[in-house]
């Protein structure tokens, strides 16, 4: 963790990502307080941030980039749980725990992350204690989006999950236009988000594609069809 430095720890005040950052929601003094204690380090593709059983030693939080926490079985076929976007904490729910790590993180493209020792975390939450709040709402709506995940894997049918995966990987700066798109989201990374054969995801996809909801090109998937793409992730979405 001494990679970390506070030489390396971007603004969070003048961050284009903090209106979806639980910096946002702290009180100015707070604001400031994170902003001077916070460390920070710029990480390549794939590139480890922390392994399975290894001791948390404090929190993350995606400044740019993304984060991808998986798990991998005995064969060496992976699940990811999550992908962290910019503004986004992980790692805090072993550190909360006192746990080590259930799983693995590697930064997918180049990211830079913030991040607080579990010492410094401590004093930050008692000097503002109101912050602990914010945490425990994290911790319960992450609980929460897990069982929502665990009941689209056993119900929902293969191009739902597929659309879902796809929404949720939209690219922030595309988000609100009018032709959202995904970078950087290999194949076999959705079959890993939704538990799918490799195939199915590919079928799928060209399903999507010739249907005109989705482009595929080299480096991207352009969504063309918005409205269409969420019905197909929810089927009880309201027409």
């Amino acid at each position: 963790m001494n990679r970390f430095t506070k030489e390396q720890a971007p603004d969070c005040a003048s961050c284009r990502f903090k209106t979806v950052c639980f910096y946002d929601k702290l009180g100015p003094e707070a604001q400031k307080a994170w902003n001077r204690m916070k460390t920070g380090r710029k990480f390549s593709d794939d590139e480890t941030i922390y392994n399975e059983a290894q001791h948390p030693q404090g929190v993350y939080i995606v400044c740019k980039g993304r984060a991808k926490v998986f798990c991998t079985d005995s064969r060496g076929q992976q699940m990811i749980t999550w992908i962290r976007h910019p503004g986004e904490t992980f790692g805090h729910i072993a550190l909360f725990a006192e746990s080590d790590y259930f799983s693995n993180t590697r930064a997918m493209g180049d990211t830079i992350l913030s991040f607080m020792d579990s010492k410094t975390l401590e004093q930050f939450l008692d000097e503002h204690p109101k912050t602990y709040r914010l945490f425990l709402q994290k911790v319960a709506s992450e609980l929460h989006g897990m069982q929502m995940k665990l009941k689209d894997t056993a119900y929902k049918p293969a191009r739902s999950k597929v659309a879902k995966a796809l929404i949720n990987a939209i690219s922030y700066k595309t988000r609100n236009t009018d032709k959202p798109a995904i970078y950087g989201l290999k194949r076999t990374e959705i079959a890993e988000i939704t538990g799918l054969a490799l195939e199915t995801v590919v079928r799928t996809l060209a399903e999507l594609e010739k249907r005109g909801i989705i482009k595929r090109e080299t480096k991207s998937i352009k969504i063309l069809d918005y409205p269409t793409l969420s019905r197909v992730a929810d089927p009880n979405i309201k027409k």
